[in-house]
């Protein structure tokens, strides 16, 4: 009998493939500097745009959320190295971005056909959606 470990058949002396090797992932250079800088511009943009008030409110709330939303996706994307990742991530995201948006929504009736404050001051034992004496709904 032979006993000798010579190539498996169809290799034929060719090398073996080195097994459980594993290739380290390349390190990304993250410019937190950069992103740092950004984020005190854009929070001196903030303080400006909140000392410049504008005549309409929606336009105030819009630029608001605008410069927030820019910070917040700085903030995760780099610090929270978001951008380094793989694909199922953006589904992770996208998820809870959707509730809370449907969540904002659903509130809208709640925030806009609630008492306002002037009011509430003058009837204040009053609940929202009764009716007032002398008169129509709240």
């Amino acid at each position: 009998m032979d006993t000798t470990h010579g190539p498996g058949p169809g290799r034929m002396g060719e090398p073996e493939e080195p097994h459980g090797v594993s290739v380290p992932m390349p390190h990304h250079k993250v410019p937190y500097v950069a992103c740092f800088l950004a984020l005190i511009v854009l929070t001196v943009l903030t303080v400006a745009v909140a000392l410049k008030r504008f005549d309409n409110e929606v336009v105030n709330l819009l630029i608001a959320l605008l410069i927030a939303s820019i910070k917040a996706s700085l903030v995760a994307l780099f610090f929270m190295h978001l951008k380094f990742e793989g694909k199922l991530i953006y589904l992770i995201l996208i998820v809870p971005l959707c509730l809370c948006v449907l969540l904002i929504c659903a509130l809208i009736p709640d925030i806009v056909y609630a008492m306002p404050f002037d009011r509430m001051a003058e009837h204040p034992g009053h609940l929202p959606g009764q009716h007032l004496p002398g008169g129509g709904p709240n």
